[in-house]
This record gives structure tokens, sequence and C-alpha cells, in this order.
């Protein structure tokens, strides 16, 4: 169909009565990965029909130096030990990513392990969001490093093997060749990293002290958030939730994510996982509002379409988490809606042109003050932009069958423009901790309790 559409300029209309549509003032623009096993073919019929261009990747040399100047600048008032790792560090995250791209290679099972210069930039901007304060020694600056490339990398795992090979295997060989001297500090666990200790955000006059930091132990994380989830049953729906130290960690993740400007993540899971409800604590402690779709009997893409623009509405206001599960794609099309909002920022004609100058008038007097352009075009990109940086879509996925992976194939926005938390199965000492909470309630004697958990 391509190849006939491209090279006679014809389509025939589908649906209907097969009527020979020709299409006029129409160039094409394609672009492809190149062919791995987890990639389909594309025929060469059609890239017969296109002039092709091979962009290649950065060299090493000009990665290291991009990505040693970035962080350069932002150290430039920390202390002098602190600078002089910086090319420690941007040598050992290529090192790092090399290995991870030669050891873990994409796969038709493991369809989302495609690592690129995405997720060097993304542990980049985890490092930026340091402050001088926080980070004052070398081995607390290495120690974050060490967090944001685990978290790029090893959070999307799918198995305990593979998440050996990064965590344990090439992160600690990496950790001895260039920082051996801090080598003990640097591997210690649990390695987890928020800016939420400090803050209350159920008090919004309140100052909020959000300061990206080590997290500690695993007592003081679930002190605070079990405090949150108190907090969080006085003006929502209370939940009941044993708060383990799997839970802590991807409760974290999930609030990293959001953390980040246009923060998007895709969690992985089998039902009764927890996505969903870590990702409701996970807003409510990172400030935000939660928005969620309901699905009624005939709802359709139109009605989705309603949804998405009530939602783009509501986000100029304050940052907003789109919480989207498999059970709420009524329709494939949804998808399609989902991946434009991750990969552009906005479904292409969403809104009328008469709706457009209202959206954006809000935003006028920012935008003078900046001394920025007035043109249409320039407005309406100014707010894609600005609500784009205020809405964070957390996609809750199943791994089960085929599903996931055909979805991410055809909407590779799903992988390429998400953080990616894979959920494994809870651990012993986690299931012991829910049986021992409701068991609590359970009129036995101590001994028996025991037995029963």
């Amino acid at each position: 169909m391509a190849h006939f559409l491209i090279g006679r300029n014809q389509l025939f209309q589908r649906g209907g009565d097969l009527e020979l549509r020709e299409i006029v003032d129409m160039q094409f623009v394609g672009c492809i990965s190149p062919t791995s096993a987890g990639n389909n073919r594309v025929d060469p019929r059609v890239l017969s029909m296109f002039s092709v261009f091979n962009c290649t990747a950065p060299s090493r040399e000009s990665a290291e130096k991009i990505y040693t100047q970035i962080l350069e600048a932002h150290c430039a008032e920390f202390c002098d030990e602190v600078k002089a790792m910086v090319p420690k560090i941007t040598q050992a995250t290529m090192n790092l990513y090399l290995s991870v791209k030669e050891k873990l290679p994409r796969t038709p099972i493991k369809f989302h392990y495609e690592f690129n210069l995405r997720d060097l930039s993304r542990i980049y901007e985890g490092l930026l969001i340091s402050t001088v304060d926080k980070f004052n020694s070398p081995e607390k600056f290495i120690r974050l490093w060490r967090n944001e490339s685990l978290r790029v990398f090893c959070d999307r795992l799918i198995d305990s093997n593979d998440q050996e090979i990064i965590g344990v295997s090439l992160m600690g060989d990496i950790v001895k060749e260039f920082f051996k001297e801090y080598e003990e500090a640097v591997n210690l666990n649990p390695c987890i990293f928020g800016d939420y200790l400090l803050s209350n955000p159920t008090d919004e006059d309140a100052e909020d002290p959000r300061l990206y930091e080590d997290l500690g132990d695993y007592s003081v994380i679930k002190e605070k958030l079990d405090n949150l989830l108190v907090e969080y049953g006085y003006d929502h729906k209370a939940m009941n939730l044993v708060l383990f130290n799997d839970a802590l960690e991807h409760l974290t993740k999930i609030h990293r994510i959001l953390r980040f400007p246009k923060g998007c993540g895709l969690l992985v899971g089998f039902g009764g996982s927890g996505k969903q409800s870590l990702t409701r604590l996970a807003t409510f402690t990172a400030g935000y509002d939660l928005f969620q779709i309901s699905l009624i009997r005939g709802y359709k893409e139109n009605d989705f379409r309603e949804d998405i623009k009530s939602l783009y509405k509501l986000v100029l206001d304050k940052p907003r988490t789109f919480l989207f599960t498999d059970s709420h794609v009524a329709e494939e099309g949804f998808l399609e809606l989902i991946n434009n909002i991750l990969t552009i920022g906005m479904v292409p004609a969403l809104f009328p042109e008469e709706e457009k100058d209202g959206m954006i008038s809000p935003l006028d007097e920012e935008m003078r003050k900046q001394k920025l352009p007035e043109t249409k075009e320039f407005r309406w990109g100014y707010f894609v932009n600005k609500a784009r940086e205020n809405l964070h879509i957390i996609l809750a996925m199943s791994p089960a069958g085929d599903q996931l992976r055909l979805r991410c194939r055809n909407f590779p926005g799903l992988i390429s423009n998400t953080n990616v938390d894979w959920f494994f199965p809870w651990p012993e000492d986690a299931l012991t901790a829910v049986a021992t909470n409701f068991m609590g309630e359970v009129a036995l004697e101590a001994e028996e309790k025991e037995k029963v958990t």
C-alpha cells in the first residue's frame, strides 16, 4: 500500500466503494531504526522510493566532549574535588553505556532493550538537579551518578540475571576502575534518591524545600511515606497499603519520574503489583493532581479526545499525572493519541483554531515579560511546551502475552519517550509484611498468627 501511494500518488478509498483518490501536493518523509533482531525489515521496494540518508551516531570522543562540557558548566560552583570528577564520570558513563549495548542486545522478548543517546541524556538530567549543599563531596556526587545510571539502565530489565549484569558486574567493575578510592561508599545499598523528605504537599502555603538527595535507609523513607499515606487518606479515598522495601523503591522511582519536566513513565507488571496505588501516592507526594478517564458504555475515540482536551486546559494551572492503564484501551486508536502526546506533546488537530487563542491568552503576559515573538505559531508552540512540561503520563501495563510488545512496536513513543520501571513478583519478605499487617486484625494468639503468616 505504501509503495502504491508513494509511487503513484494514488490511494483507493478504504471502507467505501474503493474509489480511486489522487493525492496532490504531498511529500513523504520517513525514518526507521537500523534493522536488528527486534525490528521488522522494511521492504526494499519501499526504500527504493526514497533518497536515503544514514544518520550515524556521534563518535565516543564527540559524545564525551558534549556531556563533559554540560556537567562542567553545572558544577562550576561545586568544590574542586567534585569538579575533578567530571571527566571521569563522563568516561565511566560511556563505558557503562557501550557495555550495556553489547551485553544486553534487543530481542523479540526483550523488545524494549533499546539503548541510545536519550539514555545518556537522562542520566545527565538527573545529575543536573544536584545542588552544592547536598553534594559537597566526591563520594556523594559519584553515588548520585550510580543511582541515575541504575534508574536509566537497570529499572527496565525483565529478570534478575540481567539486573545483576548491570547493577553488580558492570557497575562494580566501572566503579573500581574509575573511583577506587570511593568504592565502598559509592556501592553502599540501598541507593535511593529523592526530594520529598522535607516536603509537605498538604500545605500549599508552606515553603517547599525539595532538594534532591540521598534518602538513606529504608526506615527513614518508610516513616516519611507512611505519614504521607495517612495524609492522603484525609482528602482522597484511603488506601490500605503495606509499604515494604520493594514498594518504597518503586514509589520513589515513580516520584523521580514525575518530578522531571516532561517526565513520563511506563510501569510494567502483572495485576496486583501495586502500579496504580503507588502512582497515586507518588502523585500526592509530588504535590500534583491525578487525572484518569472514566470508561462508560459506548466510550469511543471522540470521547477520549474530549477528555484529553479537558486535561490540556487543566495542566497550565498545576502539574498533573495522567494515569492510563491497559484496561483503558477501549480502542487501539487511544494509544496513537498517547503516542502523539509523548513524542510531540500534542495530538494533531485536537483543538480547532477558534479555541486556541483562548487557551493561549493566559500566557500572553508571561511571554511579553520574556520579550518573545507574538506570532500565532510561536504562541501555540509556547503553550504546547508549557503544557507538556506539566503533563506527566504514567502508563500501567501488563506484560502478559504479546499485546504489550505489539503495542510498543506500533507506537514506539511508549518506550522511547518514557522511563520504564519493570515490576518483579514481590519477594517473600514483602508477602510476609503484607500478611503480618492483615493478620494483626485477626483475633488469634501471637504464636498462631506467626504460624499462619
